[in-house]
């Protein structure tokens, strides 16, 4: 992170000092001084200073740092939009428009992030083909999943399996039967056929990964209702990519990053009353 400091515009408030969290900025001989060996990038020196003396040259000021003060949110109004979405599981086939994938690929990018690491990572699905390739994979993990769990005489493949791709929660593990089934009959229950798909990924490396990647897939949800887009968080999809890296590495995953979330995302094709 490159910044600077305009000393003739500082006051040496201590604002700055304060808000730092890793207490990285100082004040030094009558000057501000930020030290990078362990700034995170976060901005909020360059947000909080009522000078304008600090700039981080990585950060649109006008464009990152909107305050709630200058551009308030409806309290009232935002509870209504969180009240009022329900999960949809069928859609219309029109695709999203680049404005509105724009949106929450933008809405994602600002989730809030454990050190400031933005972690997260985004691969969208829209092409039939694409999306197919992935269900048949997954689609394939569960049928296996299927016959293994059908074979109650032999319950030790039950727990070889699981050694091998991870233990599912119950609630899950009882509907795989029904999944299976209901795709064989040619009914997508796993993507809903859904114009597109979003996968969220991250590594596992970084800071608290995986609630980087939940708070981006809330505001991806978020957004989505504001934009009148119905959405789905898919625990079969991320839980079949979590167990497969093969499959991960085919659907552009990089190597070393994990699946948390996939998210279907279209027009809804269903009203509640």
């Amino acid at each position: 992170m490159r910044f600077t400091i305009d000393e003739t515009k500082c006051t040496l408030c201590g604002a700055c000092i304060l808000t730092c969290p890793t207490d990285m900025v100082r004040e030094k001989h009558g000057a501000i001084k930020i030290s990078r060996v362990a700034c995170i990038g976060c901005g909020h020196c360059m947000a909080i200073c009522p000078e304008g003396a600090i700039n981080l040259q990585e950060i649109d000021y006008e464009g990152d740092f909107q305050s709630a003060v200058d551009a308030p949110v409806d309290a009232d109004a935002l509870l209504g939009l969180m009240k009022s979405r329900r999960t949809v599981r069928t859609y219309r086939p029109e695709p999203l428009t680049e404005e509105q994938l724009g949106a929450l690929l933008e809405a994602a990018r600002y989730a809030p992030t454990a050190a400031n690491c933005q972690c997260q990572g985004f691969v969208v699905l829209n092409s039939p083909e694409a999306k197919g390739r992935l269900r048949d994979g997954i689609m394939a993990y569960y049928r296996e999943y299927a016959e293994v769990l059908a074979d109650r005489d032999h319950p030790e493949r039950l727990k070889a399996f699981q050694t091998g791709s991870g233990e599912m929660h119950e609630h899950i593990l009882a509907a795989v039967p029904a999944l299976v089934k209901n795709v064989e009959a040619g009914r997508d229950r796993l993507f809903f056929d859904a114009p597109t798909v979003i996968i969220i990924h991250a590594s596992e490396d970084e800071v608290l990964p995986e609630a980087a990647c939940a708070f981006a897939a809330l505001q991806i949800c978020l957004m989505a209702e504001a934009l009148r887009l119905g959405t789905c968080v898919t625990a079969y999809a991320s839980l079949a990519l979590q167990a497969l890296p093969e499959l991960r590495a085919q659907t552009g995953i990089p190597e070393g990053h994990q699946v948390y979330y996939v998210i279907t995302v279209g027009q809804a094709d269903e009203r509640y009353a």
